[in-house]
């Protein structure tokens, strides 16, 4: 049998598997959260303060609110929903699947999606994004880094990991503590051809050897914009009573949003000057996209340091 053939197989049994189980939903606005009380991608069912949904898909639900609510509403992030990529989504819907089946924590998908749901109308779509059943959001910033995955899908079609999980693992601070994550130091800048060859081929770890350094050195010591947003984001809570924002420091957001604005230029540019007859999913993450980059970086570096 042809490797495909026992993909299809394979693909076919799970499906059959997960539809013995009812898939559950909870929503609330235009997010709606899809899960299963039973099975493979069976949640925790502990509902610790009795309002008949499990307190893993209330913390997973809270914690994306509160990320809209930081990165949309008090610090002037894009909403994904309103830029010309997804403006035609009407829902972000959030799966919560087994490990096993994603392979990671969580996963975003930058394409909007039709999962004909039932009762939506023909043609609706949606942004998404997953996160594994072993996820608990009290504890874990999966949802944050995973939300901040899809303002970046809304603004630029680069997709160099470099750059979308060193800002990503950067992200989760803003609902975590201590304003930023690990970093190295950074001598000299701006940095050597060489350096920035070691910086591409990095994931996880640009953040802590190249955003998080710069947000550092960057950083205006500027408060959290006082807002209404804030003032609500001040008094949320997970399932078991503890606060879903852990402090009000997020170092480098200034220059991190300015970054992502002008990535939303650079790719026009970078699709002229590559030739590209398409975003492909190739074309979304090829390391000729990293000098492009490099650049947007090195101009708002030099503009916010005066030079």
């Amino acid at each position: 049998m042809k490797i495909s053939r026992i993909l299809l197989v394979i693909s076919a049994l799970l499906f059959s598997i997960t539809s013995l189980y009812a898939e559950e939903l909870w929503q609330k606005g235009n997010i709606r959260i899809h899960y299963f009380l039973e099975g493979p991608h069976a949640v925790d069912p502990t509902d610790i303060n009795h309002n008949q949904i499990p307190d893993q898909v209330e913390d997973l639900m809270t914690q994306t609110i509160a990320s809209r609510m930081m990165f949309v509403e008090v610090l002037g992030f894009p909403d994904p929903f309103a830029g010309k990529r997804f403006k035609t989504a009407s829902y972000l819907d959030i799966h919560i699947r087994s490990k096993e089946k994603l392979k990671a924590n969580g996963v975003a998908y930058d394409e909007l999606q039709r999962f004909n749901k039932p009762g939506d109308p023909k043609g609706t779509l949606s942004i998404c994004f997953n996160v594994t059943n072993e996820i608990k959001s009290a504890t874990n910033l999966s949802p944050t880094h995973e939300f901040f995955h899809l303002i970046q899908h809304g603004v630029t079609y680069f997709k160099n990991r470099w750059f979308t999980e060193g800002t990503a693992r950067w992200a989760q601070r803003a609902l975590g503590a201590e304003g930023v994550g690990p970093c190295e130091s950074m001598p000299a800048w701006p940095l050597s051809a060489e350096r920035m060859k070691e910086i591409g081929g990095l994931t996880y770890g640009a953040a802590e050897a190249f955003w998080n350094p710069l947000a550092v050195r960057l950083d205006t010591h500027s408060p959290l914009p006082e807002t209404p947003a804030l003032a609500t984001l001040r008094t949320m809570k997970y399932a078991d009573g503890s606060k879903v924002l852990k402090d009000e420091k997020l170092i480098g957001w200034e220059f991190i949003h300015e970054v992502l604005l002008e990535l939303g230029k650079t790719d026009e540019t970078a699709f002229r000057t590559l030739g590209y007859d398409s975003w492909s999913e190739e074309n979304q993450r090829s390391e000729r996209n990293d000098p492009f980059i490099f650049q947007t970086v090195n101009k708002i570096v030099a503009r916010r340091e005066g030079r």
